[in-house]
């Protein structure tokens, strides 16, 4: 795919936002699909970056126009704010706009989701110390320096902070962020699999009838 372009107009009252950001040499799947799955979720999503301009991802493999950019974004409320992985993280934390609006996100009460090389925006807002993360094992040592503990797990959540290791995770990640979201209120209703955590299915018993 090539010259790929999401696009959205003004906010939709009443439905749920979520911003996925991006940076040149973003993963592809994990952009791509993090967008269409929030989408598919019911969600308004939107793409920003430092800029506006076409963002290349890793592979050359596609291209991504945003929406918006960071500052244009923090004048604004989003529920979920996701960062896909890729080299894209690297340049995306250098950026105050960018570390404000990670801090931001979980300060407001929505959810920060971190997808593999992601981590590097999670540690430059400030937002490790103390805390339960995962990513690719590229930024482990980056976690446990920052002052994280790295769970090498497929869906890691800590507060407000939900990571993954990569998209070779998704199939076990986006059904309990889903179930977590729709939990908090963040979506309607009841995801169809149950609860985020499958440990915390109902109690085992007869009804007593």
């Amino acid at each position: 795919m090539r010259d790929a372009f999401i696009s959205g107009a003004g906010a939709i009252a009443g439905v749920p936002r979520a911003l996925v950001l991006v940076h040149d040499l973003f993963d592809e799947i994990e952009a791509f699909y993090t967008i269409y799955r929030l989408r598919e979720m019911g969600m308004d999503v939107r793409v920003a970056s430092t800029e506006l301009r076409e963002f290349r991802g890793k592979n050359w493999a596609a291209t991504l126009r945003p929406d918006l950019t960071v500052r244009e974004a923090l004048s604004e409320r989003w529920d979920v704010v996701a960062i896909p992985g890729g080299y894209a993280p690297d340049r995306l934390r250098r950026y105050d706009e960018v570390k404000e609006l990670a801090r931001r996100a979980v300060e407001q009460g929505g959810v920060l989701v971190s997808i593999c090389h992601a981590a590097w925006v999670v540690i430059s807002a400030g937002l490790a110390r103390g805390r339960r993360l995962t990513g690719s094992r590229g930024v482990w040592d980056d976690i446990r320096n920052a002052g994280g503990v790295v769970v090498d797990e497929p869906y890691v959540e800590d507060g407000n902070v939900i990571s993954t290791r990569s998209y070779s995770d998704f199939p076990e990640f986006w059904p309990r962020l889903e179930a977590k979201l729709r939990g908090t209120g963040i979506l309607p209703g009841r995801h169809p699999m149950g609860p985020a955590d499958p440990r915390e299915g109902p109690e085992r018993g007869g009804s007593g009838t």
